[in-house]
């Protein structure tokens, strides 16, 4: 993307965040509480609790409410990240003393903390907004919960990966785990550090299914096959838990993608790219079974 366009997309970013804010209302009527469960890393997964109590003089009950959450990244003035939902609460229970709590899983904080800028201090502050609005609603946005958070680099113990055989070179265009990818041909390896502790291991991939409606996709860590599937549509999405054993006791392990289909977009009359590719790869990542 060409820096024009980003530089664009920043701007706009900036509008509709200080508009947003300048017409936000704060309330008193809700005291509501958010948890992360891990601590504030870039490049990692995490579980994100609300806790709502209703308060006395509660604001009138209103479907039509959503609820935003924003992770203002206050360096580049943009948006890293947003868990917007639906709002969660129905007019039985829109009553002063009434209380709900619920969790969105496996949120990802993008890797934005940049640690080959010389620069860099390994940490950035996000200003996290909790609120609800109603669409298309001029001056609806209600702050329920703002705070200042500061992200710092995934420690050193966490494992890192490296991109081995079998990549084409990454394409990039923005923060969102499906803003960037990397492409495989028939068989893709990463190397990855062993810490000798059980690990999750996520991967967010797709195929495109108007080429080949039933490829197959084989992972593999080390010599064994832990899944063989057809993704039931474009995307797709995989966590297994690593134990010791499937690791092994060397400092490294491999991680394996494979698939039984390939294809040339050229050949199919879609523009000039003449790679051979197989998997499309918006992300891996590698998390420690107990955080720290």
């Amino acid at each position: 993307m060409k820096k024009k366009v980003i530089y664009g997309l920043i701007i706009i970013s900036l509008l509709f965040f200080i508009t947003s804010c300048n017409k936000a209302k704060k309330t008193d009527s809700i005291y509501l509480t958010v948890d992360f469960s891990t601590p504030h890393y870039s490049d990692t997964f995490t579980d994100i609790t609300y806790h709502w109590y209703l308060k006395k003089h509660l604001i009138p009950y209103d479907p039509n409410y959503k609820v935003f959450v924003h992770f203002w990244w206050d360096s580049k003035k943009m948006m890293l990240l947003q868990d917007d939902h639906d709002f969660p609460w129905n007019i039985e229970n829109w009553k002063p003393g009434k209380e709900l709590t619920y969790t969105h899983k496996e949120i990802y904080i993008p890797d934005f903390i940049d640690d080959f800028d010389l620069e860099s201090t390994g940490k950035e502050t996000i200003t996290f907004t909790v609120g609800l609005w109603k669409p298309k609603v001029k001056n609806s946005k209600i702050i329920l919960y703002q705070k200042k958070l500061e992200f710092e680099l995934r420690p050193a113990e966490y494992p890192e990966i490296t991109y081995a055989e079998g990549w084409y070179p990454e394409e990039k265009f923005g923060y969102g785990i499906y803003d960037s990818w990397r492409w495989t041909s028939k068989k893709a390896s990463i190397i990855a550090d062993n810490i000798g502790e059980p690990l999750y291991l996520y991967i967010y991939g797709g195929v495109d299914k108007s080429v080949y409606p039933d490829q197959k996709i084989t992972i593999k860590i080390n010599d064994k096959e832990l899944e063989s599937f057809i993704p039931k549509e474009g995307k797709f999405k995989r966590k297994y838990l690593l134990d010791k054993n499937i690791l092994g006791t060397e400092d490294e392990f491999k991680i394996y993608i494979e698939t039984d289909k390939t294809f040339v977009p050229s050949k199919l009359n879609r523009g000039n790219d003449d790679r051979e590719l197989g998997v499309q790869i918006y992300l891996v990542n590698l998390m420690p079974v107990k955080t720290k």
